[in-house]
């Protein structure tokens, strides 16, 4: 397709206008060909283009979020349990054995190259400034928050700071991750003065970026930066193999590729960022949600959410989360493929509601007479249904994503949170002991968290180590299943450690690890596509 001719994009962007929460058909007539000065006129028209690189996020394309990225993400760590034929890929560490491998790297490059034509094409519209600006804020946040998704995947990468109309060499070498990450922090820090605060008039409105949630952002790059950089300083993991729940200490040695940070300076920077926005400066004012309203459908635009993807039920925005992660529904006949094991339970309080709510006890897997988790609480959550004995299945369901329009269906409209004010939080507790230590506000940022669910406060007067080792278990019970425990462990440098612990889970899956699985194999099409100026990563 020739610059000037849009017609691709101008069908792209009113399939996509359902992300924005509209409900209506649109009646459309047929389009020829135009010049690019004839369609880019309107803010809806600079919209819309945006639209189409967040359509590479929700649409069911099989990419991203639709079904690939939280399966080959977020069922690589401890916590995560399945059945053998669907863990036997990605949850055993054969990566390319997992057919929609290639598909995540090719949908996080879809978004950036569409951002990149967002930022070559409405800087010459003739419309309103603010709106202007902010399309060009959400196109650079949504470009960095692509390119550190994948830098945390594959490390070094091509950088494409143009589109593939505007520069379509394909011999682009891969950046050194330090130049990666000057990337990804340079446009966020460019795209926040141009954001507007959540809610505002002028803004992208539900499931779009916004100023706080580019901060938010910020604050998990600076993270990144500064923990990955760590050396010498140890963290203890709870878990290993299935009789064994010890804490077991580790000592990080760096994560490779990441030794030019100055570690001290990027956790001062992680604390500001998710400081301004606990203290309202960065636009908005946020709070924790009710424990386990949060996810429903009815709080997924409310005081915690700064940043997620909206799906809706009969459009082609959905996806087969409900189907994975939830108990089977009895209308459905299977499902459910997807728990969290036993250690991964025993962790919580008895009186977490991440444990008592947030976990199914009462689930119906095979029909019609229900089953129950976990047999020793019986007494908590058992019944016996028509007169048959209870009977135990040893699987604990999340619930999360038990809130759609039509659980019956295989793909649904369960929302998915990107960035929520609990992890804010949390990303503060950890960098102000970085910094300081476990200092008050350090532990308030975290007890913040714990009280919400109902766990206790904190042990009171933890050392640093014991703290960051307390915060990245919190971190754990609080996101589960929202694809971030496997980066925790990788940018701690203990991912290969806390595997290797475990060997063989609960249902006989692999989890040992070797140091080729500290990154994913780039796909050879790609490599191919360059010429060879893309080169495979180590063991792959």
């Amino acid at each position: 397709m020739k610059p000037k001719y849009l017609l691709k994009i101008v069908v792209a962007s009113i399939a996509v206008a359902l992300i924005a929460g509209c409900s209506q058909v649109l009646d459309t007539p047929s389009y020829g060909f135009y010049n690019e000065s004839e369609i880019l006129k309107t803010e809806t028209d600079a919209n819309g283009l945006l639209l189409g690189a967040y359509s590479e996020m929700t649409k069911r394309n099989w990419n991203l979020f639709h079904n690939c990225y939280w399966i080959v993400i977020d069922f690589d760590n401890d916590h995560v349990v399945g059945p053998n034929w669907a863990m036997g890929t990605i949850g055993s560490g054969a990566f390319q054995g997992f057919w929609g491998m290639d598909r995540v790297w090719s949908g996080l490059f879809s978004i950036v190259n569409r951002c990149n034509q967002v930022l070559e094409k409405v800087p010459a519209m003739s419309i309103d400034e603010t709106v202007k600006n902010n399309v060009l804020g959400e196109a650079q946040a949504l470009r960095a928050w692509a390119y550190f998704t994948l830098v945390r995947m594959y490390g070094e990468l091509p950088l494409r700071p143009k589109s593939m109309e505007a520069d379509p060499a394909v011999k682009v070498p891969r950046s050194p991750i330090g130049e990666v990450y000057k990337f990804i922090v340079s446009d966020l820090k460019t795209a926040i003065p141009k954001l507007l605060p959540k809610g505002h008039p002028k803004g992208g409105g539900v499931g779009r970026l916004n100023k706080p949630a580019a901060h938010a952002i910020l604050a998990h790059v600076y993270l990144t930066m500064a923990s990955g950089n760590q050396k010498g300083v140890s963290i203890s993991v709870r878990g290993g193999k299935e009789t064994d729940n010890t804490a077991k200490k580790y000592t990080q040695s760096g994560v490779a590729g990441y030794e030019t940070f100055d570690s001290q300076e990027y956790f001062k920077k992680s604390r500001a960022a998710s400081d301004s926005i606990i203290k309202g400066n960065s636009g908005g004012s946020f709070d924790l949600a009710p424990y386990p309203d949060v996810f429903s459908k009815a709080q997924i635009n409310g005081t915690e959410a700064l940043w997620y993807l909206q799906f809706k039920a009969g459009t082609d925005v959905i996806n087969n989360m409900s189907l994975w992660y939830n108990t089977t529904d009895p209308k459905l006949g299977y499902g459910g493929w997807v728990w969290v094991s036993n250690n991964f339970y025993d962790s919580f309080e008895e009186t977490d509601l991440r444990a008592l709510k947030g976990i199914k006890h009462q689930f119906i897997a095979d029909g019609p007479a229900p089953y129950f988790y976990p047999q020793r609480d019986a007494a908590k959550y058992a019944w016996t249904w028509n007169d048959m004995p209870a009977r135990y299945l040893n699987r604990a369901f999340l619930t999360k994503y038990f809130d759609v329009s039509n659980s019956a269906l295989q793909e649904t409209d369960g929302s998915f949170f990107l960035e929520r004010f609990a992890n804010v939080l949390l990303m503060f507790a950890e960098a102000e002991n970085e910094v300081n230590g476990p200092t008050a506000a350090a532990y308030d940022a975290l007890n913040r968290v714990r009280r919400r669910s109902k766990a206790s406060e904190a042990p009171p007067a933890m050392t640093q180590e014991e703290f960051r080792s307390f915060v990245l278990e919190e971190r754990g019970k609080e996101l589960a299943q929202e694809c971030t425990r496997k980066f925790d462990l990788l940018r701690r440098d203990i991912y290969l450690q806390v595997m290797n612990a475990i060997a063989i889970d609960q249902e006989n899956n692999v989890k040992s690890r070797s140091k080729k699985h500290l990154l994913y194999p780039i796909p050879q099409s790609d490599i191919d596509a360059s010429n060879k100026a893309v080169v495979q990563n180590p063991g792959w």
